[in-house]
Parts: structure tokens; sequence; C-alpha cells
């Protein structure tokens, strides 16, 4: 029986990520704190400035993610002065200026959006998931994702006549088309960039807990099982329940107590037989040593007792 990895650390990944080597990680999710958002929980960080500190972490989150990896980033803008803060595609493009390709735009449709009444706009349904990789070729697994075609197809495809029967192209000249032939005799198809996740019901203890749909569809679609997966924002943990639902080894790094504390507790309500569980509280210290010795926990995992000890100087870590 094959052993999977769960890994949780208390520290900013920027440090943390160090002890990890090059290429190690297959799949980077995550959802940062976003800007001035929550600042009773959140070291907050100010729209003008998030591009900035997102490419602070830009060294490490490219050194360990593997070559055919992918790095799946949510996040949403927010209004200022009336007007959108286009701080997330100042995000991206800064991103992209250090090499990341920003391969596809997915969006996260939340079809339980909280109520509510403003004069100018309407609620909020939906949030960006950017698809980023390090190079053209990368590992997708589109099979993983496929969902049932529906029963439209009976009286869409009964007869096909006129432009239905050939391949038809795109009137503006776009490079896209349709053919409808390939869609008969199909019983699954791939789903389009927008995944549809109800909101969580409570906050899991943190105030922006995402559902384990989210990270459970990206896991799917860019990993295979054993594979391996980071959270360097990880907030209460969902990421790391997703993965281990899924067998995947995972890795969970938050900067604040309470979260990582959240973390244990959420995954303690569960002891699966081919885990491994290791908890890591890393302490402010001069220098990050080098690791040599591995801690596993089968079954019932526990908290170490002799701290990992980072720093990284001159950083305020979020979350």
């Amino acid at each position: 029986m094959n052993t999977y990895k769960t890994e949780v650390y208390l520290g900013d990944s920027r440090g943390v990520l160090k002890k990890f080597p090059k290429g190690h990680f297959n799949l980077i999710v995550t959802s940062p704190p976003y800007a001035d958002a929550r600042k009773s929980h959140y070291d907050s960080i100010k729209p003008d400035n998030y591009a900035e500190f997102m490419r602070s972490f830009h060294d490490e989150l490219w050194r360990v993610l593997a070559d055919k990896g992918s790095f799946v980033l949510n996040i949403k803008d927010k209004v200022v002065n009336g007007v959108r803060h286009r701080y997330i595609w100042h995000t991206i493009e800064a991103l992209s200026r250090l090499g990341w390709r920003c391969v596809d735009d997915y969006l996260w449709i939340k079809p339980n959006a909280m109520p509510g009444y403003w004069k100018n706009r309407l609620r909020d349904e939906w949030e960006y998931c950017f698809h980023l990789t390090k190079q053209s070729n990368f590992a997708m697994y589109q099979d993983a994702v496929r969902k049932p075609i529906g029963n439209w197809t009976e009286k869409r495809l009964a007869k096909l006549t006129g432009k239905s029967t050939s391949r038809h192209n795109s009137e503006n000249n776009s490079g896209f088309g349709r053919d409808l032939r390939y869609w008969l005799n199909k019983n699954n198809v791939l789903p389009g960039n927008t995944v549809s996740v109800p909101l969580v019901g409570k906050n899991m203890g943190h105030p922006a807990a995402f559902p384990v749909g989210l990270p459970e569809f990206f896991i799917k679609l860019f990993t295979q099982q054993g594979d391996n997966v980071l959270d360097p924002f990880a907030g209460s943990g969902t990421t790391g329940v997703a993965a281990e639902e899924l067998l995947r080894n995972v890795v969970l790094i938050d900067a604040k107590k309470e979260y990582f504390d959240t973390m244990i507790a959420r995954l303690n309500k569960t002891s699966p037989s081919s885990r491994e569980r290791v908890y890591f509280d890393c302490k402010e210290s001069p220098e990050y040593p080098s690791v040599t010795n591995r801690y596993t926990v089968p079954v019932q995992p526990i908290l170490l007792e002799t701290p990992l000890n980072y720093s990284v100087q001159g950083s305020s870590s979020p979350e």
C-alpha cells in the first residue's frame, strides 16, 4: 500500500520553501489574502502594493514548481472609490514579466453568493482562478474532470442538417470552430473554464475558507495520484482536505498560528490508514537550517516538540 504524506508548516512560505528541492511540486494552488481584506485577520496589503507583494514569493514558487507543473491563483479584485481596482491584473502582468505564462482564466462561480444591494452594481458571484505555468508543455489530465453531456443531445443531434453536417469555422477568423458530429454518441465531455462550487456554509475557523470542490477540481485537472501539491497560503487547510481525499501528497503553509492550529484540528478529524502527517512550528531564527530528520506520523498525527526554524529578513507575511 502506498503511503501519502501531509506536511503542515507554521511560517512564511518564502522561508519554509527553502527546505524543498527544485521542481518538487506538481501543482501550486492557493488563494492569498486579498488586498485590504479582513484587516483584523491579515497583515493588510494595499492594492497599489499587491503586485510587489506577490513578486516577493516568485523566486521560491518558481524554483519548487516542476517544469511541467501548474500554478493556480484564486484572487478577487475590489472596489476603490467606486471603481474596480485592477490590482489583480497588475499582479498577473508582473508575474508574466518574471516568466510565468498565463495560460487561461478560470472563473469560480458561486451559486449561493451572499445577497445584497448596491445602487451602482450587482452582487459578486464569481472570482478569478488564473492558471500559470513555466512552459508551454505542461501536465494536464482533462479526462479526470469530464462531465455528463446531458440529455439535450437526443433532440439537438437527432437530425443534423445544413452547417451542422460539417465543421463550422468562426465567422471572425478567430481559428475556433465547431463540428457537432463529434458530439454524437458521447456520454461525457470536457467542462468549460468555469467552476461552479457553492460557498462554504461556515468559516472553518478562517474568515475566507474556500470550498473543497475548488482545489479539488484543479488537483484532478493538473495532477495524478501520488503527485505533490502545495498551498503556500493554506488558511483553513481546504487544499489539504482535497489533496488527501484524492491521494496526493500535500504541503500546507500559513504564517498565522490560529490558522495553523485550525488546519491541525481539521485534519485530525480523519485518520486515513495510508497517510502520514507531520506538523512543523517554524519559529524565527537567524537562518533556516537544513532538515536532517524525517518525522513520520502514521495514522495518529502529533505536533512536533522540536521546531524547524527559519526567518526571512524584511518580510511581512499575510494570513
